[in-house]
């Protein structure tokens, strides 16, 4: 009985665990003529590569999940949400079911439900499948700590940096990689604009910076600023909303932080932002001038005066 490469037996054994059956260690060793070491590692492979895809059956015997598991796992509510899900990626050209097999697609879209009622003119989220292999390196480096090589298109030049990937941020309709960076506490990078990603073969911890992933976890703009003290160095943002626009606030939380503090017997409405930096309401004022009214902080409320002149002082030139 002959050896076969490895890539080879790991690529057979995949192909074997997709149509639903279940290997063990020892028959593989035994098929394979080579030691239970090896096929060890073939597994390790499979979950580093794939994630925690296999299911332990018995001692040292593993399958996946499989077609026929999808009927007995998901509940008919649960299908009819992924029926819809399905519906909806094809309405919004966002591509979320290219890797659901023919079969199962079938399977899932034949469930009885009412007809598709959505049409979005927009997509709600950057379309990642085309940038599949990227994410899969970048998932890769979150869960592994892994440090990578990236190019980024910064739309001047294409910048090299080493980063040490926390996590992936998907935030304001985007996808953000979330690092440390050697000189940086802490860098957000457009996934988008990353050209090329590589491990540099060395990983990291995260030792000392649980600091940055809390900072990490409550972050709520592309443009949060992170220190050392960030949670104690909050600012205070204040607005005053009018009574015609106080719905629309009531509604939505702009940002996570949003608070109302007082209702005015008019109907005008209060609110309260805790932002690590003024530019995280700057988008949000603006999208609202005139009605939105500053009332802290100060220098924040001075700052927009100043656009407004600027803006009144060319508009005469126009």
């Amino acid at each position: 009985m002959s050896k076969i490469s490895s890539t080879k037996r790991v690529l057979e054994i995949l192909n074997d665990l997709n149509n639903g059956k279940t290997l063990c260690i020892e028959d593989l060793s035994y098929i394979y003529n080579t030691s239970t070491r090896s096929i060890r590692r073939d597994f390790e492979l499979i979950k580093e590569l794939y994630g925690d895809i296999l299911i332990s059956t018995s001692k040292g015997c593993y399958s996946t999940v499989t077609k026929s598991l999808l009927a007995d796992a998901l509940t008919s509510t649960e299908l009819y949400m992924l029926k819809n899900i399905l519906q909806l990626s094809e309405e919004s050209s966002l591509s979320l079911g290219k890797d659901i097999d023919k079969e199962t697609r079938l399977s899932i879209l034949k469930q009885d439900s009412v007809q598709n009622i959505y049409k979005f003119k927009h997509k709600p989220y950057e379309d990642i499948y085309t940038q599949k292999e990227k994410f899969k390196i970048l998932e890769h480096a979150v869960k592994y700590r892994k440090e990578v090589k990236i190019i980024y298109n910064n739309g001047k030049r294409l910048k090299p940096f080493v980063v040490s990937p926390y996590k992936i941020v998907f935030i304001n309709e985007n996808f953000y990689l979330a690092s440390a960076r050697e000189h940086y506490d802490y860098v957000l990078s457009r996934i988008a604009l990353i050209e090329e990603a590589t491990f540099t073969g060395k990983q990291f911890l995260h030792n000392h910076n649980h600091n940055l992933l809390n900072f990490i976890e409550h972050i709520q703009t592309p443009w949060a600023v992170y220190s050392q003290d960030w949670q104690s160095s909050m600012i205070e943002v204040i607005l005053q909303i009018p009574e015609k626009l106080a719905k629309y606030f009531r509604l939505k939380k702009f940002l996570p932080s949003q608070e109302i503090i007082s209702e005015d017997e008019n109907g005008d409405i209060t609110l309260r932002y805790m932002v690590t930096s003024v530019f995280e309401v700057d988008a949000l004022i603006k999208q609202w001038i005139p009605y939105v009214k500053i009332i802290a902080p100060l220098e924040l409320k001075e700052t927009f005066l100043e656009v407004a002149k600027v803006y009144y002082a060319n508009s005469k030139q126009w």
